[in-house]
Parts: structure tokens; sequence; C-alpha cells
């Protein structure tokens, strides 16, 4: 196995162009505001898909400013995959797609009694990380369900390994652009350098668990995968030290020391990258897999249309494949 994509002979290894047309362009997306009386556009970060159904996850440090109240006049949208041109060409309103939802992960309430007679939250903010869904008018949204293998277990990354993050670090470039004009130059870049820290407990002021590694990642870049060598995203970018400072790094957040964290992710299938949990309308023999939702209501529509030998079951599918682990059972069907 390898990553997912390679530096091309001559490339910097530590910033590289991506200029493959489909692949990772698809379920890596840049993260944008649109100021609603100018349509100007600022470039925040980075978002990846995790999941067929329309999950992403980004850092959560990336719209904490921009998902408020105080900011009226301002929309955070992603920009799908527009395709290569020639030049620059324009960017259509299919391409936009508006944030439906955000989650963030916090730690449990000082004191939960306190906090309701004072009608406060003194809960914080436990991960830099975020989960995302997109608002589902937008038909593109569900034209291409590629999504990127996470591992959530399994065998932790170790001093010297090499990982690789991607992103868009030209999203600062785009400011003060008009989205109806430009392609706003969202190029694709890869980054590869080498685990020089693992800290499951995180460091001071940023508790969560954390990959050093010896590159630097432009802002444009946090919230983007990290990929080990087996093409597996272990961790999102989350910050970096201020380039040309000694012994600069990056930093990213890592999921596997979190227990439970799989239960925000309830499509992720924590044990096995690339697979999908839903609810399948499958047929024993000949084996055949009709669909795979996340909607249990939606499988038993779609069911019903079929032949009595169907039926519908909650488990774990492989993309692109009718590997099929029935969770209800712990049986595998193949």
């Amino acid at each position: 196995m390898s990553f997912p994509v390679s530096p091309a002979p001559g490339d910097d290894p530590c910033r590289f162009l991506i200029q493959d047309a489909v692949g990772v362009r698809h379920p890596i997306i840049p993260l944008l505001a649109i100021d609603g009386r100018t349509d100007r556009a600022f470039g925040l970060g980075t978002a990846f898909r995790i999941d067929p159904f329309g999950g992403y996850l980004t850092a959560q440090h990336v719209l904490e400013a921009w998902l408020t109240p105080s900011r009226p006049q301002q929309t955070v949208v992603g920009l799908l995959n527009p395709g290569l041109v020639y030049g620059r060409g324009l960017v259509g309103n299919d391409s936009m797609i508006t944030i439906a939802s955000a989650k963030v992960f916090r730690t449990q309430q000082d004191d939960v009694v306190r906090d309701r007679i004072l009608g406060r939250d003194s809960s914080r903010i436990a991960l830099d990380c975020m989960m995302l869904s997109f608002e589902g008018k937008n038909t593109r949204l569900h034209q291409v369900r590629d999504f990127l293998p996470l591992r959530l277990t399994g065998k932790w990354p170790m001093v010297g390994d090499e990982v690789m993050a991607i992103g868009f670090p030209e999203l600062g470039s785009i400011e003060d652009h008009a989205i109806d004009a430009e392609v706003l130059t969202e190029r694709m870049y890869g980054s590869i350098g080498r685990i020089t820290a693992v800290l499951p407990n995180g460091r001071e002021h940023r508790p969560w668990p954390t990959l050093a590694i010896d590159s630097h990642w432009p802002s444009g870049m946090s919230g983007g995968p990290v990929f080990n060598k087996d093409g597996e995203v272990i961790a999102l970018v989350s910050s970096s030290d201020e380039p040309g400072s000694e012994n600069a790094q990056s930093y990213a957040f890592w999921f596997a020391p979190i227990s439970g964290f799989e239960r925000n992710l309830p499509h992720v299938d924590p044990s096995n990258p690339g697979w999908v949990r839903g609810w399948a309308v499958v047929r024993d023999a000949p084996w055949d897999v009709a669909a795979m939702t996340n909607d249990r209501a939606f499988a038993d529509e779609l069911c019903a249309a079929l032949p009595s030998d169907y039926s519908v079951r909650l488990g774990s599918l492989r993309a692109g494949s009718d590997d099929f682990i029935n969770n209800e059972l712990g049986a595998n069907q193949a």
C-alpha cells in the first residue's frame, strides 16, 4: 500500500500540486466564507468526506469564528471539485454547497445542575474536530459518493513514520475574489513529512491526541486529512508553528486514542477502514446487496419494491463491493 497520491519526479515532497481530476479531488474540498453583501470569498480551510451519505470532517478552529450569530452576513460553503480547466473559468452555483449542520465535541460540564439554573454552558471544546453535513438540495453532492477510509482503531503510528497531509494552502489568495468571476485558485496540494512525536495526551492548551510532523502545513490546509502509508486517514491537520521558528513543526489531531470516538461517526466502521455502516437491502441466495442507506425507513421502502427474498439488515459494507458484515449477528457474507 502507499499514499493516495505521489509527487511527480522533481516535485518537492513537502509541497506538491495534485492535478488528478478524480481520486482525492472529490472527497476533499475547500471551505469558504461568502460575504452576502459583496459576493466576495474568503478562504477558511479544508474538509473531507467520511461516508457516502454526506458526512464531512474538518478542524473545529477553522469554523468556530464563522458559525456564530455575530456574522449574519456571512455564509460558509464547501466548494465541490469544479474540474480542471485551462486558465480561469466561471464558478457555477452547483459547485457551492451550504452547511446544514455542524457538530463540535465538548468535555462534560463542570456542574450540570448549576449550569441549568444559571442558563449557561460551562463545557469546553475537547477536540480540534468538527463534523459537518451540507444541504442536500444540491444534486452534485449526491452524484459523487466517494469518501476517505478512516483508521479509528488498531496499530498506532510511530516516530519516524511518514504521513501525508492534503489540503488547499493557497486559500488565502482567494480573498477579495468575486465568487461568480473566477475559479478562486483552489489548487490542491500534498505534503509528506515524518512523525517526530506521538502525543496521546496532546500538548499544553491543546489537550487532544496529537501527532507532531516535521513539515509546514499552511493555514489553508487546516482540517485536511492526514494519511498513513496504507492510504488510511489517521488524523486531520490542526496547526503549525510559525515558519522559520526553531524546530518548526506541524500538528495533527489524531483519532485512535479517543475512546468511543466512533460513536460520533455512526457510518464509519471503526475496525475496517473504507467500510460503511448502515442499513443494507440484501438477498442470501444468490448473494446480492441491492442498496446501502443510512435510513432504516428508506431501506424498508426499497426492500418492499423487491422480491420477497430480500431483507433489511444492519451492518457494514466494503465500498465498491458486495462484501458485507452483518452487525446484528457478527457474521460475514460474501
